[in-house]
């Protein structure tokens, strides 16, 4: 494995390296960093200073990503590593994701060896998640090149430019794109970024042949305005398509931002009520202590075609992607 890897998508100006992996487009002088961590000046390139650096490793159910409509109750190698393109306030991968400077303890596992561990563990998923994969493009995208039958999945925060974006989208099989909110103020003020290239990203991935899930932190008093629930769910339906599944997650007072109640079960069946009424068919509820909203029910017949408990999934109602009772596309693939 080379000790030094040049980064994708970026051009000299002036002396310094204009990064264009995110929108944030980093101008960055030799010896210093992109906001990220990742990419850094060299004396004549822009390195990937984070190729193959994993800092953790796990298998885990597909669900926990969550992918609800995605090889149901199957397994996945869930991998991550330091740094992130956003500076979330709530983040609750910040052990991770907030390490900036050449990040913390990690081992380098080159794209070949990750292969043969998927192997023997007897997995044939691969996740990108913990930190924000687009960070990792280099690295995704030779893993990509030698995935020998392994489904790559991206747990992203969207905020990406269009061309490593089109990488990503012939490079991996399923993403789940996490929206933070529908307000730009929001992404300004506790996530560093901006909205418009999020909802730009969810466009693309949503029109490409990658299946595509959202998740949508409910944090009360700054995203679960009456109004912003509508737009969204109104924009899910619309812009992407009214059978993308939706996760609306529970809040828990985390890293900086600690001054707001946890979200609650009726806060979430509140969201749920808006995207049922913008007409979406798949709309699950996540971080509560009980089962409610984890079952997948055929929108036509009304029965359960994925029973989930915990972790423990039963896909007895549903057969190659259809409603086994009355044969609707459930938008599930195995």
């Amino acid at each position: 494995m080379p000790t030094v890897v040049e980064a994708l998508h970026y051009r000299k100006d002036d002396g310094v390296y204009v990064c264009g992996l995110c929108p944030h487009r980093c101008r960055i002088a030799p010896g210093k960093r992109g906001i990220c961590g990742s990419r850094l000046g060299g004396d004549d390139m822009l390195v990937a200073d984070n190729y193959a650096k994993v800092a953790t490793m796990h298998i885990d159910p597909l669900e926990k990503k969550p992918l609800f409509h995605f090889r149901p109750g199957e397994e996945v190698m869930s991998l991550g590593g330091w740094g992130c393109n956003l500076g979330c306030q709530n983040c609750q991968n910040h052990s991770l994701s907030m390490v900036r400077d050449g990040g913390g303890p990690s081992r380098d596992i080159a794209a070949v060896d990750l292969m043969g561990i998927c192997r023997r563990e007897g997995v044939r998923n691969l996740a990108f998640t913990y930190n924000e994969p687009t960070i990792w493009h280099e690295y995704v995208m030779d893993i990509a090149d030698m995935t020998e039958g392994l489904a790559l999945i991206y747990v992203s925060n969207g905020f990406i430019c269009p061309g490593p974006l089109d990488e990503v989208c012939d490079s991996i099989d399923a993403m789940n794109l996490d929206v933070k909110a529908f307000s730009d103020d929001f992404y300004r003020k506790v996530t560093k970024a901006r909205l418009d290239p999020v909802l730009d990203t969810a466009e693309t991935v949503a029109a490409s042949d990658v299946h595509l899930e959202l998740t949508y932190l409910l944090i009360p008093e700054l995203n679960d305005d009456e109004d912003e629930m509508r737009d969204f769910c109104s924009w899910v339906a619309e812009s992407l398509s009214d059978d993308v599944p939706v996760h609306f997650s529970a809040y828990h007072r985390d890293h900086r931002l600690t001054d707001h109640r946890d979200t609650s079960a009726a806060d979430l069946l509140r969201a749920r009520d808006h995207a049922y009424e913008a007409g979406l068919k798949h709309v699950y509820l996540g971080n509560l202590p009980t089962n409610e909203g984890k079952d997948t029910f055929c929108p036509r017949c009304g029965e359960v075609a994925i029973s989930r408990k915990g972790y423990r999934t039963v896909t007895n109602g549903v057969l190659h992607g259809l409603c086994t009772v009355c044969g609707t596309d459930l938008n599930v693939r195995g």
